[in-house]
């Protein structure tokens, strides 16, 4: 498979997936700031935390020098053109990296995509968030849901595929840690913070059916790092992610043949041999912020094993933010 073409399946999924998580947050925040009767404003701390797991403060912030009126929060998350992590620009990354592979995908997706991407560009998708914010959120998840299983459902299930899905699981993984680390923005969230985390990841239903007891903090990072079910667990997304580069590489697993399985493996078993414990003496903000460390390394290994030209890896910073990377990370 040419390296362009496994970069734009890759990133395809990839920006699906983000436009999805994103779409959560913002939905589970709005209806947080609803019941604290509180406005979308970043001083507002209900909205501070999402601002925060964004990585999106320097950018809202530049966006509200350049306007004469005040931003909301939600609107910029959803349909900032300043910023390449708004919804609505990650589906149009989405879009684009289709259109440069379109004899990889199946037509239904390829027009499933194009009819949503269409859509936010428009007036109407403006108007409909205005009057009824829930139906627009809800849409888009759903909107999101569909073209992931349009994937599954309509695309081979060959080598491409393999970097979709690895794709989809890193960039799950590490919205997954982002949700939490909100949690350690604020010293002890209450109970509906926790729930809300939870609502983030589509998750609440899920707890409830392995945990019958209170809602607690200990119990909410427990399940959402370390869970082997749960499709929206760290561990269950690295395990998926270890499992499709070694679909990619050929290679047996519990083996490596490059950096990115190595290191893939290397974070899975951290997930598989540690517990809450593990979590409470590292620290709960210390240890997230070390897993998300090591999903910007796993994106450069895939894109340096994959992607560049070996003439190229050698010019790229061996600790640092290169332009290819400003599409993988929010900071």
């Amino acid at each position: 498979m040419l390296s362009r073409v496994a970069n734009s399946l890759y990133w395809l999924s990839r920006y699906l997936e983000r436009a999805e998580n994103l779409t959560r947050l913002v939905d589970v925040n709005r209806y947080d700031a609803l019941d604290s009767i509180a406005s979308a404003k970043e001083a507002d701390p209900t909205w501070s935390p999402l601002l925060y797991a964004t990585c999106s403060q320097v950018e809202y912030e530049a966006a509200k020098e350049a306007s004469e009126d005040e931003i909301d929060v939600s609107w910029f998350i959803t349909f900032s053109t300043t910023t390449h992590d708004s919804i609505r620009q990650c589906i149009a990354q989405a879009r684009e990296n289709a259109r440069m592979v379109r004899d990889q995908i199946s037509e239904e997706m390829w027009l499933e995509l194009n009819s949503f991407h269409l859509f936010l560009q428009s007036k109407e998708a403006e108007i409909l968030w205005e009057n009824r914010p829930d139906a627009f959120y809800r849409r888009t998840i759903k909107a999101c849901m569909l073209l992931a299983g349009l994937i599954n459902a309509t695309v081979l299930q060959d080598e491409g595929w393999h970097f979709m899905e690895a794709g989809r699981y890193l960039e799950r993984a590490d919205k997954t840690t982002r949700v939490l680390d909100m949690l350690s923005y604020q010293p002890n969230p209450n109970r509906g913070k926790l729930a809300s985390a939870l609502r983030s990841c589509s998750a609440l239903s899920a707890y409830r059916a392995e945990n019958r007891g209170e809602i607690t903090l200990d119990g909410v990072i427990d399940f959402l790092l370390f869970s082997p079910s749960f499709p929206r667990s760290v561990r269950f997304c690295l395990r998926q992610l270890d499992s499709q580069l070694h679909a990619i590489s050929g290679s047996y697993s519990g083996s490596f043949t490059n950096e990115a399985e190595r290191l893939a493996g290397s974070a899975l078993a951290q997930l598989n041999f540690s517990s809450i414990q593990n979590v409470l003496n590292t620290g709960y903000h210390e240890y997230i912020d070390g897993l998300q460390l090591q999903f910007n390394r796993i994106g450069r290994q895939i894109f340096e094993t994959y992607i560049l030209l070996p003439q190229e890896i050698n010019s790229l910073p061996k600790y640092g933010t290169p332009h290819w990377q400003q599409q993988q990370q929010q900071q």
